[in-house]
């Protein structure tokens, strides 16, 4: 999830549980430790093109998290003394293990084994970035502005329970959009099939077909039914120029990253990005690579758009 959302669930957790147990402190704590498996977006300062391939691992992967848990909770314990650096570590761990939990709900992905396994498992059922939670999180913080301070706490564990209310219902409104996609696109043959979700929204889906390097793109409307073919893309991974980029050190990255990959071969040009990071209801590809070949087919560059 974006670093706003991340922010107001550390601060929610510490308002609804903990700030009467352990201080106002416990904000501030699991503010930053709901932010801090980040610290792998610092590949993003890199010029290389594969460093997005790097987003969501050394800092959310579940051998390394609790070591920078630790760190920072000995920071922490020199901030404020007077508090035990047991309680310290469980705070920072919660507010790490919380972080990795939410970037799972979405379909960018995390390299929980990090580094001995590429796995990169997601949840796919909440947009990267999703209004209704964002609203949900807020709203304790302004009705304390506006109501009434005193109940923070009890307005924060409302809130909570809400956010819990509210992924169980993406998680099963998406089994009800991958139904539904399955349903309508039955006499279809298939050798890849995936629900994406959409923004503004768990009521819009993008259901994914690839059958003979072509996939075919599906609006999923998982409350009314309604299942829409949007677009169709060809992609063609198997001609001699894509299959040497491929085999480049950012060819193989990229191949292991995408999970709907598209690669795409024009004069002089191999392009490549993922449906996972498509929108139908926004124009947008996102994350799309050129690698550009000299006259005889050899590759001279590459960069990301």
């Amino acid at each position: 999830m974006d670093n706003l959302t991340h922010t107001l669930v550390g601060v929610g957790m510490a308002n609804a549980f903990f700030r009467k147990r352990v201080g106002p402190e416990a904000v501030p704590i699991l503010a930053w430790s709901s932010n801090l498996p980040d610290i792998d977006a610092i590949v993003m300062l890199s010029s290389d093109p594969a460093a997005i391939t790097w987003r969501r691992t050394f800092g959310h992967s579940v051998f390394l998290f609790p070591i920078w848990s630790a760190a920072l909770a000995w920071l922490f314990k020199k901030k404020y003394p007077q508090q035990g650096y047991a309680r310290l570590l469980g705070l920072c761990l919660l507010g790490s293990s919380v972080h990795v939990f939410f970037d799972l709900v979405n379909s960018f992905g995390v390299r929980l084994l990090w580094p001995f396994w590429a796995w990169r498992p997601e949840l796919a059922s909440v947009f990267i970035v999703d209004l209704i939670l964002l609203g949900l999180l807020a709203a304790p913080l302004l009705a304390a502005r506006f109501l009434n301070r005193e109940n923070l706490a009890r307005y924060s564990r409302f809130s909570m329970t809400g956010v819990a209310a509210y992924l169980l219902f993406c998680f099963a409104n998406r089994a009800l959009a991958s139904s539904e996609l399955a349903q309508a696109t039955a006499v279809e043959p298939k050798e890849f099939s995936y629900v994406f979700p959409e923004p503004l929204g768990p009521h819009r889906w993008r259901g994914v077909n690839l059958h003979e390097n072509l996939y075919k793109l599906y609006l999923i409307h998982s409350l009314t039914g309604r299942v829409d073919l949007r677009e169709e893309e060809r992609t063609t991974p198997n001609d001699p120029r894509v299959l040497q980029t491929r085999q480049t050190p950012l060819g193989r990255s990229l191949d292991a990253f995408f999970k709907a990959p598209v690669w795409l071969c024009s004069e002089g040009e191999v392009a490549a990005y993922d449906i996972r990071f498509r929108s139908l209801v926004f124009p947008r590809r996102g994350f799309e690579f050129r690698f550009h070949l000299d006259p005889a087919g050899r590759l001279e560059a590459s960069h990301k758009l």
